[in-house]
């Protein structure tokens, strides 16, 4: 496609009128079109290996904005015609880093049309809006300082503008989807191929990612990405602790419910995905709170900025319908971290033999009921319901001696987490209860003490 004509001479008052508007819903945001570029210029750095051009001649839009040597000057009145660059349906971030792509290539006219389509499909998306208003204001002759612009600098406007400015950087520094080709999270040790999914949030990068799983041999998981989006998290960061400290927790969660469809109120957007915060290890170390969810954002809001959140990952309301669309959500692994590790399939995991020989004693003895072994395997330090193992054991045990139909307990997922606490947590389903009943799932939470596996929890999913 031909790029469209592009002046050098002073704009009509109609087209300053048109900036003026643009940029008046966000005076707050204090436009600076030298932060932008260099923005745009930190991520072209991070994905192009190509020696950087410096001279203003060179690099086109950028080196000449940044020099101020001279401003681009778009045909106020062109009409842009839709193009085929980005597929039908594209993401807000995916047309956003298009243009930055296009300008970066001379391709002005073809940006400002894709920065149009951004803002037209994507209204309240306002880095686009600010990106809109920076081209257009770029284009004037004499462009507009934002002081001129009916309002006032407040301290709120000021944070609202470094929010959108990290939000840039999470979204343009995200790492590049081929180079996780292969890779998994650390934390996985076996996954089934009973669960459909697992999701795994990076909160340093305001990212999640959402996989089907694509496992046949459990001990070595084959992930498929199906999205990768930018997400927000607690105001206060990661970590939480108690009911209202702001902040999201982190650890290995599962969904417990769909609330597609379901009233709620506008602040959960598109919908929500429920997580069994606190899981049985944040009861035991006396962490508080409830109510973490995944779920969209208000109709007004695209996007929150990436440490806005009382403590839930929030996503924008058309990836978060993409999610609520697909089936057999529940029980969908999360792991929510400060930074993933990614690994290949094929990597030595710690402890895994080690671990892996107690599993299989665990289910070994409760197989045959041999009630000493399986005894063993049980922390001194096991808690459940406020109840210790003195306290549970006779269920234990009960559950051991139920005559069934047998078969070896099926394996569902085996995920690790190590922080303060180096802990592995269990899923299982067990075929070996009575015939009026379906086969139980399990959950156990495994932790090491000196140099064996002994189970801290074990309760129904």
């Amino acid at each position: 496609m031909k790029s469209k004509s592009v002046r050098y001479e002073q704009t009509t008052p109609e087209s300053a009128k048109l900036v003026a508007q643009r940029l008046r819903p966000l005076f707050w945001t204090i436009p600076s079109l030298l932060t932008v570029c260099a923005m745009a210029a930190a991520w072209f750095y991070t994905h192009d290996d190509k020696p950087r051009l410096t001279a203003p001649q060179q690099d086109g839009f950028f080196a000449k904005s940044v020099a101020n040597t001279w401003r681009v000057q778009f045909e106020p009145s062109l009409q842009f015609s839709s193009t085929s660059l980005l597929p039908q349906g594209s993401s807000a971030e995916a047309i956003m880093e298009n243009v930055y792509t296009l300008l970066r290539q001379g391709e002005r006219s073809t940006a400002m049309a894709q920065t149009e389509k951004l803002v037209t499909d994507f209204p309240h998306f306002q880095l686009g809006q600010l990106l809109y208003a920076e081209l257009l204001n770029e284009g004037l002759a004499q462009p507009i300082d934002p002081k001129e612009i009916p309002g006032k600098e407040t301290a709120s406007g000021q944070d609202r503008y470094d929010e959108l400015l990290l939000e840039s950087n999470r979204r343009l520094n995200r790492p590049a989807v081929d180079t996780l080709k292969d890779l998994v999270p650390s934390n996985i040790i076996s996954l089934s191929p009973q669960n459909p999914y697992l999701i795994a949030v990076d909160a340093s990068k305001s990212r999640l990612y959402w996989f089907a799983n694509k496992t046949v041999d459990p001990l070595k998981p084959r992930l498929e990405l199906l999205l990768d989006t930018y997400v927000s998290v607690g105001q206060k960061g990661t970590g939480k602790l108690r009911e209202g400290d702001g902040r999201t927790p982190l650890g290995v969660y599962f969904v417990n419910k769909n609330l597609k469809g379901q009233p709620l109120p506008d602040l959960y957007g598109a919908g929500a995905l429920t997580l069994n915060y606190p899981n049985a290890i944040d009861v035991m170390r006396g962490q508080t709170g409830s109510g973490i969810w995944l779920h969209g954002t208000p109709s007004t809001q695209y996007a929150r900025a990436p440490w806005a959140t009382d403590g839930c990952v929030v996503m924008s309301n058309p990836e978060m319908n993409r999610l609520l669309s697909l089936k057999n959500l529940e029980k969908t692994p999360v792991l929510i971290t400060d930074k993933l590790e990614w690994v290949s399939t094929d990597r030595s995991v710690p402890d895994r033999e080690t671990f892996q020989k107690t599993l299989n004693q665990w289910i070994r003895d409760r197989q045959t009921a041999n009630l000493d072994g399986l005894k063993s395997l049980y922390s001194p330090q096991y808690q459940r319901d406020g109840k210790g193992l003195s306290a549970w054991w006779p269920e234990i045990a009960a559950a051991a001696q139920v005559p069934g139909p047998g078969g070896p307990v099926n394996l569902l997922s085996v995920l690790h987490w190590k922080d303060t606490q180096d802990y592995i947590v269990v899923n299982v389903s067990n075929p070996n209860t009575p015939k009026s009943k379906a086969p139980q799932q399990l959950r156990m939470y495994w932790t090491k003490e000196g140099n064996q596996w002994q189970i801290l929890y074990e309760g129904p999913i």
